[in-house]
């Protein structure tokens, strides 16, 4: 069965970019007000506070009532740009919205950070006409990072609709993440098959966010990685092999692995690959990146290289490996 989505990939115009994530937040927000505070504040820079305060015999002046029940006043409005550069005068005119609110920010969601002057000499010009408002710009990407930061292992629900968010982010091209992203798999019993062939498959119409990086999983901590060079869905009738590209590169580089693993896993795992099945094929390199937290993961995780090991997105699997092995992660 295909993936299901929580977020539909129609369409990258803004009203549908902007109605996912705002879908995003309300979800965040069923599940945690205190959490859509938390991301909001990081994404703003604005202490934001969401729900009532309730309080009891607290002195206002000269007078101290029994009890008080009140609520801080925010609102924030969203411009977003995908494509389309920035419209000041638009900016302006929203920000003239705002009415007696007590936090007034306009947010400016785009593909790209606006660089520093730019971005000063519009909110230079939105509070010229409109004093008391927050302008702040926002991308993507900064949003799929605070929001994937905020759950814990255990919060397995908003954490997929989080990485789902992740995922059209990345399939509608609002930032390009597979080429520093690093998919970690636990693999079980066909963790020594991988990292022997350098090859990792699961069935072909199994959704996944795209990847340059790919990690195997087992007893806690990330053993290989490897590059992922191609990309194939086969057929092996074990005789012949027949490849179709998904990506990368089109090579005959790795078809005795493929015909290895899968002929291996059969007798080694009791698993049958030999149709229906996508393999991500590399040369793997052996590293030991540790999760230090309880318990073992259920599913991918992904990790940012960049990010990570502070190295540039264009990184080698060789670097990766070698500054993974020096750290942990929970």
């Amino acid at each position: 069965m295909g993936q299901i989505h929580y977020f539909q990939r129609y369409s990258s115009r803004e009203n549908a970019v902007t109605n996912n994530t705002l879908q995003l937040f309300a979800r965040i927000y069923e599940h945690s007000p205190e959490q859509l505070a938390n991301l909001l504040t990081e994404i703003t820079g604005e202490n934001i506070e969401i729900g009532i305060d309730i309080n009891q015999q607290q002195r206002s002046g000269d007078s101290v009532p029994d009890g008080s029940i009140g609520q801080r006043s925010f609102k924030i409005l969203i411009e977003t740009k995908v494509d389309a550069g920035v419209d000041v005068a638009q900016l302006e005119r929203h920000a003239s919205q705002f009415k007696g609110e007590d936090q007034k920010i306009l947010l400016f969601l785009t593909k790209e950070v606006v660089e520093e002057k730019r971005l000063e000499k519009i909110a230079t010009r939105v509070q010229s006409k409109n004093p008391g408002v927050i302008f702040s710009n926002t991308t993507f990407e900064d949003i799929c990072k605070k929001s994937q930061s905020l759950f814990k292992e255990h919060e397995t629900q908003i954490s997929a609709i989080v990485e789902d968010y992740v995922q059209y982010c990345n399939d509608t091209e609002l930032f390009d993440q597979a080429r520093y992203l690093m998919r970690v798999l636990p693999c079980g019993v066909s963790f020594k098959l991988n990292a022997k062939y350098g090859v990792y498959y699961h069935p072909s119409d199994r959704g996944y966010t795209n990847h340059r990086y790919l990690g195997v999983y087992a007893d806690k901590s990330v053993r290989y990685i490897w590059e992922v060079k191609s990309v194939f869905d086969v057929l092996w009738d074990g005789t012949n092999l027949e490849k179709r590209l998904i990506s990368g590169e089109d090579t005959d580089e790795f078809d005795e692995r493929i015909k290895g693993i899968i002929e291996d896993s059969k007798t080694d795992c009791g698993y049958y690959t030999d149709e229906g099945h996508r393999f991500f094929c590399g040369k793997s390199i052996e590293t030991n990146f540790r999760k230090v937290s309880s318990g073992g993961i259920q599913g991918a995780r992904f990790f940012n290289l960049k990010e990570l090991i502070g190295e540039p997105y264009f990184v080698d699997a060789e670097t990766a490996a070698r500054k993974l092995s020096q750290l942990t992660w929970r």
